[in-house]
């Protein structure tokens, strides 16, 4: 009896050996809580697109850098909407398309970085926070990359979408101004980053127009005072180093009269 005996605990020792090792091979360890406590208190807030809003500061013109507007432009990250391993993220593609997608605490292609959707996404510390997403293409064999920065730990109390204002506003327009009218009138403008404004009569808020559709070449940066309220009033603009200009019509850039002229003070 022993001599049979024997063997059958050998066999399954090495049965629940063998099936550990293929537990542990079908499952690896769940590294959510790690990843979690890892990327949780970096990525929270409202991030828009980089090379974007950085092409807008330069040429002081959202219409020239429509070019660096292609994907997703900007997304809200909100920690506080996790659900289990996952958040819902809001965003826009191509500044006027709403979407969302799914940001999931799992491991991507190596240990930096975790699950967006199909892509991916990691951050850089350095001045200031830098969210990446990385998207690998299969066919290519190719891996393309777009960076994006924060423009608030919230999103804006009349929604996230309103993030994108606010960062071209900071970038190109918000401050206070001194100038004239047409007439030479002399006048004090002043612009919020939330897109209120002061000094021009009748006026209380403003937009840049960021959005110029599928030829932007055909048309002229606008700011839309009062946009969807009575008294709503479009401007052609020109920002030059500190002066910005206000045109009625296309006519009047030609002729190069405008309506007001502004120069920065700060």
């Amino acid at each position: 009896m022993m001599k049979r005996f024997v063997p059958l605990i050998l066999f399954a020792a090495l049965y629940c050996s063998c099936n550990n090792d293929q537990q542990s091979t079908d499952k690896p360890l769940n590294q959510s809580a790690t990843l979690i406590q890892q990327f949780k208190p970096i990525i929270q807030g409202v991030w828009v697109k980089k090379d974007y809003i950085k092409k807008v500061k330069k040429s002081k013109s959202p219409l020239e850098a429509a070019e660096k507007s292609k994907g997703i432009t900007l997304m809200q990250i909100d920690t506080q909407k996790m659900s289990g391993e996952n958040i819902a993220v809001p965003l826009i593609r191509d500044n006027h398309e709403a979407g969302k997608e799914t940001l999931t605490f799992e491991p991507g292609r190596n240990t930096t970085t975790i699950m967006f959707g199909k892509d991916e996404l990691s951050y850089k510390l350095k001045k200031d926070t830098t969210l990446i997403i990385y998207h690998y293409n299969a066919d290519t064999r190719e891996t393309d990359l777009n960076q994006y920065i924060k423009v608030s730990d919230k999103a804006p109390a009349s929604g996230f979408a309103a993030g994108m204002d606010v960062a071209i506003n900071q970038a190109i327009i918000a401050g206070r101004y001194e100038g004239t009218d047409a007439s030479g009138k002399k006048i004090a403008v002043t612009f919020t980053d939330d897109g209120k404004v002061s000094g021009l009569p009748g006026l209380s808020t403003y937009f840049v127009q960021n959005y110029f559709g599928a030829h932007p070449e055909s048309g002229h940066d606008q700011l839309i005072f009062n946009q969807g309220a009575p008294g709503q009033k479009v401007y052609s603009f020109i920002l030059h180093k500190k002066a910005l200009r206000l045109y009625n019509d296309a006519a009047q850039i030609k002729s190069n009269k405008p309506s007001f002229t502004l120069n920065r003070k700060r």
